[in-house]
C-alpha cells in the first residue's frame, strides 16, 4: 500500500507519522535535559539546562496541539483494524490518554515558569520580565505535579510500546 501524505481509512498518513516521530525525538531530548538538571545545584548551567527544557516544552506544546488538530481532521486508522473491540477501545482510550497527559503536563510546565517570579527566557531569544510575584506554595506543588506526571507517564508508554510492537509482530488480524 502505498504512503500518502494524508491519513486514510487503513493507515497513519506520512505527516501524521512525521508529527509522530518528531515528537518523540522532542520528548526524548526533554526528557534527557531534564534528568540533567534534577538535583543540580543552582547555577549558570543549571539555568542554560532549565531554559532549554522550558523552551523545547513550549514547542512540544505547540506541537502536540498541531497533532491533535491534524488527527482531529484525518481518519482514525485503528478503526480499521481488526482486532477484538476491548482491544480497539484500550488503544483509542491510550492514545487519548497520552494526548492528555502530554498537553497538561506542557501547560504545568507553562505555570511552573509563571509562577517562578523569574524573567521567562524563551532559548535566549528574547525574555519575558516576570507575569507574577513568586508565588511559592502554588509554585512547589505544581513543579510537584509536573515530577509526579513525568514518572506516571512511563507506564503509558511502555503499554504503547509493548502493543506497537505485538501488533507488528502478530499483525491486527482477530482470531475467531
Amino acid at each position: 500500500m502505498r504512503l500518502t501524505l494524508k491519513n486514510s481509512i487503513t493507515q497513519y498518513g506520512l505527516i501524521a507519522r512525521t508529527l509522530h516521530w518528531a515528537s518523540v525525538a522532542m520528548l526524548l531530548t526533554i526528557i534527557v535535559l531534564a534528568s540533567q538538571f534534577a538535583g543540580q545545584s543552582p547555577g549558570a548551567e543549571k539555568v542554560a539546562l532549565t531554559t532549554l527544557h522550558s523552551s523545547l516544552g513550549i514547542i512540544f506544546l505547540m506541537w502536540m496541539l498541531a497533532r491533535l488538530t491534524w488527527r482531529q481532521l484525518n481518519p482514525n486508522p485503528i478503526q480499521s483494524y481488526s482486532i477484538k473491540p476491548w482491544q480497539k477501545l484500550l488503544a483509542i482510550s491510550l492514545h487519548r490518554s497520552i494526548y492528555v497527559i502530554m498537553i497538561s503536563q506542557c501547560v504545568l510546565g507553562l505555570l511552573i515558569l509563571l509562577t517562578s517570579g523569574e524573567t521567562v527566557h524563551f532559548f535566549n531569544l528574547f525574555a519575558l520580565p516576570p507575569l507574577l510575584e513568586k508565588a511559592s506554595p502554588i509554585h512547589q506543588t505544581i513543579l510537584g505535579v509536573h515530577y509526579l506526571i513525568s514518572v506516571m507517564i512511563y507506564p503509558l508508554f511502555a503499554v504503547h510500546i509493548t502493543a506497537a510492537i505485538y501488533h507488528q509482530i502478530f499483525g491486527l488480524i482477530e482470531e475467531h
